[in-house]
């Protein structure tokens, strides 16, 4: 079982890897705008000419000093984190934190010219480079700031939490949420110990059950993290609870503040201030992930645009061969078991969901989900679409919207998850994809237990490279139609 960490800022909670794969990305935008900065103060020295007020320009020897600027800018920003962590916070902290790095680093370099001798460097090119870098590394967090709060209010990338327990530390957790929307966090409800708060609120949320009605909530419901609001007397009764939610894949949070350290200093995660331990079995490796999301956008915009014709193409045919609408929408289960609709290219007559009733004794497949090989709901289009998985094609768009990924486990319906065995609903612990290793390991010709496991086979060793080769296996997996239904 992992445990990673989980660290506050006043902006918002995310797991510490995710905290510091922002910093180094963020990092780098900070040295790639201190670039520009430098590149522009070039640039507008070189316009204003050879005014008397202004000092002469050597245009080879300033760009030199690029290779000094990085290193001590990249110095200084790496060191404060407070740069980093301003989502939510004033403008004013903004600034000021902004304005230190860039007095500190602007001061080292002139240390650095003064021992050097080097200080026939144009001033003006200085002026003008400390003064756009200080204006464009602070807008550029205004800007993301205001950007990541507005996506908050609008819903986007918010995150349902269920609290367990109803006493003080639970109810000051529920004020710091509700004095701060832009950390993003739905408190769906709270479970007590027993059954005698519910049906009541706590300041305005409901007690939804007691501890016993957690298996039932997380099967069914949409739930991103079970917080653990306990004191020290009931740490003994959450345990097998805490297993419970390892084993469905659900994130967990004890909110920790029952250690009355006095002079100890230990290094450990916080959620919204209080100090807490995190247990996850989803992939942990905040870069990778990160990077996972940006190639998956930028890839499937790429395939897009390449496959375009072939997709037009297709509805064409489909409207034409048969009747009913081109695409075929259906509501599934993604990460956390969080809904959206799904799209596919329509591959079956129109009443295909009202003959489904008289064909499950037919069903080929065992567990929760159908397939058949001669499914007489098919249309002659949907068959050739089917045998080389074309029907997928619009889940690209899907995937744009950041419902689903290129490589994932692929997306249950509400229906099939309310049956799932505890375990089996792990695999909701990443974001679905457009293929898998079920998907190129023989897709319907595996039993549905097996299926599973291969899920979290995959969720258990994820790595971009794994991604990869499944990604490449795809392709004869496709071509061939391997295991298709």
């Amino acid at each position: 079982m992992s445990v990673p960490g989980i660290l506050l800022n006043k902006g918002g909670m995310m797991l510490k890897q995710n905290l510091n794969s922002f910093r180094r990305l963020h990092l780098i935008a900070d040295l790639g705008l201190t670039f520009v900065s430098f590149h522009l103060a070039i640039l507008i020295r070189q316009s204003l000419g050879n005014l008397d007020f202004l000092d002469p320009l050597n245009v080879e020897e300033p760009y030199r000093l690029l290779f000094f600027i990085l290193p001590i800018w990249g110095f200084f920003l790496f060191f404060k984190r407070e740069c980093y962590e301003y989502r939510g916070k004033p403008f004013q902290e903004i600034f000021k934190n902004s304005g230190v790095v860039v007095l500190k680093s602007f001061t080292l370099l002139l240390a650095f010219l003064f021992l050097t001798k080097s200080l026939y460097q144009s001033r003006t090119v200085l002026l003008l480079f400390i003064s756009f870098d200080f204006l464009l590394l602070v807008s550029f967090r205004k800007l993301i700031s205001q950007l990541l709060s507005y996506l908050r209010k609008r819903g986007y990338n918010s995150k349902n939490v269920l609290i367990i327990g109803s006493g003080s530390l639970a109810k000051d957790f529920i004020q710091e949420v509700k004095k701060n929307p832009e950390w993003g966090f739905c408190i769906s409800g709270l479970l007590d110990w027993e059954d005698g708060l519910k049906g009541k609120k706590i300041f305005d949320f409901p007690v939804v059950g007691n501890l016993e009605d957690l298996p039932r909530i997380l099967k069914n419901d949409h739930v991103d993290y079970v917080v653990f609001a306990v004191c020290k007397g009931f740490l003994n009764l959450i345990e097998n609870s805490l297993l419970l939610c390892e084993e469905m894949g659900v994130p967990t949070c004890v909110l920790a503040d029952f250690f009355p350290l006095r002079f100890s200093k230990k290094r450990m995660g916080e959620f919204q201030s209080k100090p807490a331990i995190v247990f996850s079995t989803a992939p942990d490796s905040g870069t990778s992930l990160l990077l996972k999301s940006l190639s998956d956008r930028l890839f499937t915009l790429v395939g897009v645009i390449l496959l375009s014709p072939l997709m037009l193409s297709l509805s064409l045919l489909i409207k034409l061969t048969s009747k009913g609408p081109i695409f075929f929408k259906q509501e599934r289960c993604g990460l956390n078991g969080r809904k959206f609709t799904m799209f596919k290219f329509r591959t079956m007559v129109e009443n295909a969901d009202q003959m489904k009733d008289l064909l499950f004794e037919k069903n080929e497949m065992d567990g929760p989900v159908f397939k058949m090989a001669d499914d007489p709901r098919l249309t002659k289009m949907g068959k050739f679409l089917r045998k080389f998985s074309l029907d997928e094609l619009p889940q690209l768009f899907n995937i744009l919207r950041g419902d689903m990924s290129l490589v994932g486990p692929r997306p249950p319906l509400a229906r099939e998850v309310s049956q799932y065995d505890l375990w089996q609903r792990r695999k909701l612990s990443m974001k679905p994809g457009l293929t898998c290793l079920w998907q190129v390991n023989g897709r319907n010709n595996i039993n549905f237990e097996r299926w599973m496991k291969m899920d979290l086979e995959y969720i258990d060793n994820w790595s971009l490279w794994l991604d990869t080769k499944i990604l490449f296996k795809t392709i004869p997996a496709v071509i061939l139609g391997t295991g298709a239904k």
